[in-house]
């Protein structure tokens, strides 16, 4: 990667060549991936960055895969080396059948760690028959700890008490239990620390996550930008290695009332990772991609639907993989870029 305007980076292939516009950037082959399933677009919190149905309706849930159809491409994911899985949506606790899905993908992948990110408002009731179904880990998105701004900046769906409620029911139930928080200044930038000493007295590990530019709430995004670089700098922090090059968090430490705490940042906007990204996505309606920012992707839920066979199936499936590539904002013109809102895609 080499620095482009504006103190933003510019992606780069492994030869050092700068990414063209449109086509994307082609990425080594990974040894395993990651893949994150949206199991539907739908929220129902109304975070001003993400703006779920923004830029398109909701899709009508006919068009979702259904488990059984979940448990048919499962097994060609396991074939093409997906190591995890982690179900997004909008917010994957409003499918009526997301234990089903957790199921079908834990039948056809034993040995594979699966996550589920949340907004938790809807976690609770549901945790025990999660870890049955196999989930192994939940990440929950809470951008304050103070109740009077949940409100304005999450939606009124829920409360700062209920989803601490439910982590700390997460927490008993689930090997790992970490939160992501969206950072915005002169929103909730004045509670990083605040969320140090929570993610010390309770072990969650927290990430700060930087805005992202996707074409459905820019005017937000000009307003409230607060760089990953932003956040170590406000909290004197000094960096540790990641756990994986993969990891989309950059791990730090920061001392906090007398301990130490390790938090994550993922700062895509301002220092992206295409070059280890191992991540490939589903869509609610079976479109496979590579990159969060591409357009379109490769239909296999209309493959499913139209008759296709298994031999067929795993094609598409392992070229699909084979043919990831980075289509980074960094990388395209403006005009290129695909403008969605992060529920169209999973977040």
């Amino acid at each position: 990667m080499t620095p482009a305007d504006g103190g933003r980076l510019k992606i780069v292939d492994d030869a050092g060549v700068a990414a063209g516009a449109g086509a994307g950037v082609p990425l080594p082959a990974r040894e395993a991936y990651a893949l994150r399933v949206s199991v539907l677009d739908a929220c129902n919190l109304r975070c001003t960055y993400c703006a779920p149905g923004s830029l398109s309706a909701p899709m009508s849930s006919s068009h979702w895969l259904t488990p059984a159809e979940h448990a048919r491409l499962a097994p060609h994911f396991a074939a093409a080396q997906v190591k995890k899985v982690r179900f997004t949506g909008g917010e994957p606790l409003l499918r009526k059948e997301l234990v089903e899905v957790v199921a079908a993908w834990r039948g056809a992948l034993p040995d594979a760690v699966l996550a589920l990110t949340t907004n938790a408002t809807r976690l609770v009731l549901r945790v025990d028959a999660l870890a049955g179904a196999g989930l192994d880990r939940v990440t929950v998105h809470l951008d304050t700890l103070r109740e009077d701004r949940y409100g304005p900046l999450m939606g009124t769906a829920s409360s700062v008490a209920h989803v601490l409620a439910a982590v700390d029911v997460a927490r008993a139930r689930f090997a790992e239990v970490k939160c992501n928080v969206v950072v915005q200044r002169g929103k909730n930038d004045d509670e990083l620390a605040d969320f140090l000493r929570w993610s010390r007295a309770t072990g969650v590990q927290v990430r700060f996550i930087e805005l992202m530019r996707t074409g459905s709430a820019d005017d937000v995004v000009d307003d409230a930008f607060f760089a990953g670089r932003d956040v170590v700098a406000r909290l004197s922090a000094r960096g540790v290695p990641r756990q994986q090059p993969s990891d989309p968090a950059a791990l730090y430490t920061a001392s906090v009332d007398g301990g130490d705490v390790v938090f994550g940042v993922i700062a895509s906007d301002t220092e992206p990772f295409c070059g280890a990204c191992d991540r490939l996505r589903l869509t609610a309606d079976g479109r496979l991609r590579g990159c969060l920012y591409e357009s379109g992707g490769l239909a296999l839920g209309t493959a499913l639907r139209t008759g296709v066979d298994d031999d067929a199936l795993r094609a598409l499936v392992q070229g699909g993989v084979r043919g990831k590539r980075s289509f980074h904002p960094l990388s395209t013109t403006p005009r290129d870029r695909a403008r969605f809102s992060m529920a169209d895609v999973g977040g």
